[in-house]
């Protein structure tokens, strides 16, 4: 019993050590420390994330905005998108594994189907070479890459394959109800049985103006604009929903409206029945 686990224990140090030698050791022609994308986030226009199963690619509008074009024309998740571009930026080679591998070789490393391949579009025009994420290593935490142009395989930090492992809705805005607060100068909350307005005076006082006038406590509506400013989404159900009936939105339990100093409205938004350990809205 003894030498059989011996063995097994000797096995296990050879396969590390081959291991360590054919995937970690060998060097290649990629300095440590150079970056994997070199571009300044500012100059950046678009970015495509290609995965197996679907592609979404991001544009940042002449307000400097990010939105998302494909599968969906939604707002994109300004802190997601932004963190994703630093994280890119950032990341260092650790060095080449195999300056020319084999087809063998790509799909070891995860390269011959990747999880993602992205790519990087600057103002200018110019796009920069697309970045193959493969698998991460049996020991470490680093994973497999390929700049799409050149035939070494990289090795860099494990957490740019998190970073980049983002499914359709971790990239949607989810502010529910996105308006500039302090434009705000008339708030309007429904129920089925009563309405309350507010408004804002010339002082920038809050007033009720129906049902009956009066004062409101100091501090409340700016509170509640706070809240509702906030609002996140927790999960999206349906992006075009046929039947609002199920989700107890034909008749909302409750209507809020949001206008500014010259009358336009800023936003809508209504609430319905309950559903997932929250509201439909």
């Amino acid at each position: 019993m003894r030498l059989r686990n011996t063995l097994l224990l000797t096995a296990v140090f050879i396969g590390l050590g081959v291991y360590v030698y054919f995937f970690e050791l060998r060097k290649g022609g990629e300095e440590k420390g150079a970056r994997l994308l070199s571009f300044k986030e500012k100059e950046v226009e678009s970015i495509i994330l290609s995965y197996p199963k679907q592609e979404i690619r991001l544009r940042k509008e002449s307000t400097g905005k990010w939105k998302m074009t494909q599968p969906l024309q939604v707002a994109a998740d300004e802190s997601t998108v932004r963190s994703l571009l630093s994280s890119l930026n950032s990341t260092e080679v650790i060095r080449t594994v195999e300056q020319k591998p084999s087809p063998e070789d790509l799909r070891a490393f995860g390269l011959e189907q990747p999880l993602v391949e992205l790519s990087i579009t600057l103002k200018n025009g110019i796009t920069l070479q697309s970045i193959l994420v493969g698998s991460k290593t049996p020991f470490g935490n680093s994973v497999y890459v390929k700049r799409e142009r050149e035939p070494g395989v990289l090795l860099t930090s494990g957490s740019l394959r998190s970073i980049l492992e983002k499914r359709l809705n971790d990239l949607r805005d989810k502010d529910i109800l996105p308006f500039p607060r302090d434009q705000v100068a008339k708030l309007q909350i429904q129920t089925p049985k009563e309405s309350l307005v507010l408004r804002k005076g010339e002082k920038e006082e809050w007033r009720v103006e129906a049902p009956k006038k009066g004062k409101t406590k100091e501090g409340v509506v700016t509170d509640y604009l706070t809240a509702l400013g906030n609002l996140r989404v927790k999960a999206f159900v349906e992006d075009e929903p046929k039947d609002l009936k199920k989700y107890g939105l034909d008749l909302p339990s409750l209507k809020i409206s949001l206008d500014g100093k010259n009358g336009k409205n800023l936003g809508i938004l209504l609430l319905g029945g309950k559903g997932g350990g929250g509201y439909y809205a």
